[in-house]
């Protein structure tokens, strides 16, 4: 259920004693069962959901078709006691979790698993020794598996397709094309799978791609045959809709016919001007269908020396569709649900195919078009124009105008969303892309400390033609996204990644862009309004969406707090993580992928603080300027709650976000430390010492014994979080041990702002802070309410 972050301003910043107890930890109960009682009622459901399940098979094998060498079957579980595994799934005594649904509840979940027939008495026999056999310890052998169940029956398509509700709404008649997830298998062999695929008249549209673990198969069917899958194929993780994007733009009357069906599914809300995006880009074509409602011709801008505002170069259009309504894909398949847009557009034209701009005044042309944007009430802008060359990530003029734009003389109310350049198809391997990546550099201006940085990567992996071939997996670097791998001066550029699409290999057109593995946005052509866009202008018009969308949701959050979010919900995708190196898996995708729900909302088990302060960085010494205030934050803590749950594991993450007054001179371009005015430092109290020793680690005004920092508990660590204005790091224990961390401090680093005359500069810094607990299974939102309450008694909006 989402519910609202928990804003405290700047609130909480001051010390106050603490002592810590040791918690004890009683262990987390499993559902108490008569165990006669229920090994009965488990082994009753599983005998005759295997049976319906078998007799299905009997009558469609009859009937000449062909059917699978298990069965699956659900069980309703409690959600905190899904296994990890049932057994090695081509092994002796093994069923294979293929799926885990989320019934909507708060306590129970359906997992599917698949039981080979010559295995099928598997459950049983653990319920006979559940019922009849204890542990050493006394305890009932398998109590984990068998407690939790609550009901099992046998599984339909409904339960492997994405949702039941999305099943049910799949027409009775016609064919679509589906994307088939099958798990790897010593029997699920390609032609035996190809060999059933035929027999159901299943159309194999296309080669499966070949993953670690999955394949993916693209396939065409009714809604009948695919509801006879689970009856014909073991190993199904899932069915999935295939979003296929080359429909609608294939031809001008299909195009059209398209862009009129997405229009009549958009609401334009009335409270959309409260959030206005500004697109710096090549101008935009504001008489497009579905641009035209929010984006008058008063806020149609100009910065360079051209007459008309409107796109000439069939960029900006692009752009501005995705900044507001994100990919088009998502609306043509939603299947009638209404999208409502909060938020609407300006546009200041920086670019034009023709017009050149010298190198050297394009820093001049990116304040204007921030100025003017801002003026039309633009505080959230993206910029997907950058300069051919990467400058190995040293400040040009371009880069430290736009930190100079976004600084606005301290007012720190602006956040600008910048690619982070592209990597041409003909310069893409093929064989190796992510070598690509990592050879080409982020462009300028995207190496501005200020600025959110915006990298590719893809979900789109599939091809409506075998003659193409996906060089990225799902969840992957796109190919055509730049890294900051070469440079010198490291840094973590891009801090985010979102999805840019895919490249595909044809043997005679070799590395090339296509429809199918594209986003669709909006055309500067009304003739043809929609159009394919990929790279990372498009990842950075999702992400300034999604920037607006976070505004919307939280509308007393500065732009700190905005970019702080962005990279605050980043997760690393399965993809990514394979990547080992985390050095250079953050050169390639920073933080990772913004997960949406988790940037606009709190929810039970994911429960975020946000504070925005000032720090004062600098004082006067006797013979030179020092350091100034530190920041020490005695958070409301859960700490009951978090005692209580013991040893069950959770996360804390920590983002700090702030921007900087540049010093772009030749000791800014060479120092990391002279280019910022100031740089600011967080750091978190370990489970083990106590609030003296962890202000005494950090501040050596504080007397006492010093505590050395336990720096491995950390997922980024210090050094490589610290490459930026913006940081984020996280640490996962037990309960217990953060309920003992709740202490933080913000403190400042060096900067030039400390080697001059302090009258003569700002010396404040504001920043955001944001602080989240992530738990696995029991609610905290409520308990950090209560804390919160109790020590200074803030309203939250509960619902949303």
């Amino acid at each position: 259920m989402h519910k609202k972050h928990f804003y405290l301003g700047n609130n909480i910043a001051e010390a106050q004693d603490f002592s810590p107890r040791s918690p004890k930890f009683e262990g987390y109960q499993l559902p108490q069962r008569d165990r006669t009682a229920h090994s009965t009622l488990v082994r009753e459901c599983y005998k005759a959901a295997v049976a319906h399940a078998i007799t299905c098979q009997e009558e469609r094998e009859r009937q000449g078709f062909p059917v699978a060498n298990g069965v699956y079957v659900d069980l309703e579980m409690d959600k905190k006691f899904v296994p990890d595994s049932l057994g090695k799934q081509d092994g002796n005594g093994g069923a294979t979790i293929m799926k885990v649904t989320d019934k909507g509840n708060n306590s129970s979940v359906d997992v599917t698993v698949f039981v080979k027939k010559d295995k099928k008495d598997w459950l049983e026999k653990k319920v006979d020794n559940y019922e009849n056999k204890n542990t050493l310890k006394g305890n009932p052998c398998n109590e984990k598996i068998i407690a939790p169940i609550n009901d099992i029956v046998a599984t339909d398509t409904r339960t492997l397709y994405i949702s039941a509700s999305e099943f049910d709404a799949i027409p009775e008649d016609g064919l679509f094309r589906y994307e088939l997830w099958l798990s790897h298998s010593k029997e699920n062999d390609k032609e035996t799978i190809e060999t059933t695929l035929l027999q159901l008249g299943i159309e194999k549209v296309a080669e499966p791609l070949l993953f670690d673990g999955v394949d993916v198969w693209l396939i065409k069917a009714d809604k009948q045959q695919l509801s006879s899958l689970p009856l014909s194929l073991g190993y199904i993780e899932s069915i999935r809709p295939y979003k296929e994007p080359s429909i609608l733009t294939s031809s001008n009357p299909v195009n059209r016919e398209w862009n009129e069906l997405i229009r009549n599914e958009i609401t334009y809300c009335d409270d959309a001007e409260n959030v206005i995006v500004g697109i710096l880009d090549s101008g935009v074509n504001n008489e497009q269908e579905l641009l035209k409602p929010s984006l008058p011709n008063e806020r149609m801008g100009i910065a360079i020396g051209v007459q008309e505002a409107t796109d000439k170069t069939d960029h900006g259009t692009g752009m501005a569709g995705l900044a507001l309504l994100g990919d088009l894909t998502d609306i043509a398949y939603q299947r009638n649900k209404t999208v409502d847009v909060h938020h609407s557009l300006s546009s200041i034209k920086i670019y034009e195919n023709g017009h050149e701009t010298p190198n050297e005044f394009y820093g001049s042309v990116i304040e204007e078009a921030i100025y003017k944007a801002s003026n039309m009430g633009a505080s959230i802008q993206c910029m997907a124009i950058t300069d051919e060359s990467s400058y190995n990530g040293i400040a040009t003029s371009s880069s430290a105008a736009l930190d100079e734009s976004i600084y606005h003389q301290g007012l720190c109310d602006r956040l600008v969303l910048v690619s982070a350049g592209n990597v041409e198809t003909s310069g893409v391997d093929s064989d190796h892309y992510i070598e690509s990546c990592k050879a080409n550099a982020v462009k300028s201006p995207a190496q501005a400390w200020n600025a959110l940085t915006v990298g590719a990567y893809t979900e789109k992996a599939a091809v409506n033609d075998p003659a193409y071939r996906p060089l990225a997996a799902l969840g992957g670097i796109s190919p055509y996204s730049c890294s900051s791998f070469p440079w010198n001066e490291k840094r973590n550029k891009p801090e985010i990644v979102m999805e840019g699409g895919n490249v595909a290999y044809h043997n005679l057109l070799k590395e090339t862009a296509h429809h199918d593995l594209s986003l669709v946005t909006t055309s500067n052509n009304l003739r043809e309004p929609l159009e394919p866009f990929c790279a990372t202008s498009a990842a950075t018009g999702l992400a300034t969406r999604l920037a607006a969308r976070i505004k919307v949701e939280n509308p007393r959050l500065s732009m700190l707090s905005i970019r702080g979010l962005m990279v605050h919900s980043a997760r690393w995708t399965d993809e990514m993580k394979r990547i080992d190196n985390i050095e250079e898996r953050m050169s390639l995708c920073g933080y990772g992928v913004p997960d949406e729900d988790i940037a606009l909302y709190s929810n039970e088990k994911y429960t975020t603080y946000i504070f925005e302060n000032q720090l004062k960085p600098y004082i006067e010494g006797d013979s030179s300027n020092i350091y100034g205030q530190m920041h020490f934050y005695d958070l409301p803590w859960p700490k009951e709650l978090l005692e209580e749950m013991g040893s069950e594991g959770v996360r804390i993450r920590i983002t700090l976000s702030y921007y900087v007054k540049p010093s772009p001179g030749y000791a800014g371009r060479t120092n990391k430390y002279r280019y910022p005015s100031a740089t600011l430092h967080f750091d978190l109290k370990t489970a083990t010492e106590t609030q003296e020793e962890f202000l005494c680690r950090r501040n050596k005004y504080e007397e006492g014994i010093s505590t050395k920092n336990d720096t491995n508990r950390w997922t980024v660590k210090q050094q490589k979080r610290e490459r930026g204005t913006v940081q984020s790091d996280w640490i996962k224990c037990t309960a217990a041990d953060l309920a003992e961390m709740d202490k933080i401090v913000v403190f400042p680093g060096p900067g030039w702002w400390k080697n001059r005359k302090l009258t003569n500069v700002d010396n404040i810094v504001s920043y955001s802070l944001i602080v989240s607990i992530e738990t696995n299974e029991t609610d905290i939102y409520n308990a950090v309410e209560t804390a919160i309450d109790n020590r200074i008694g803030i309203q939250i909006a509960q619902e949303t």
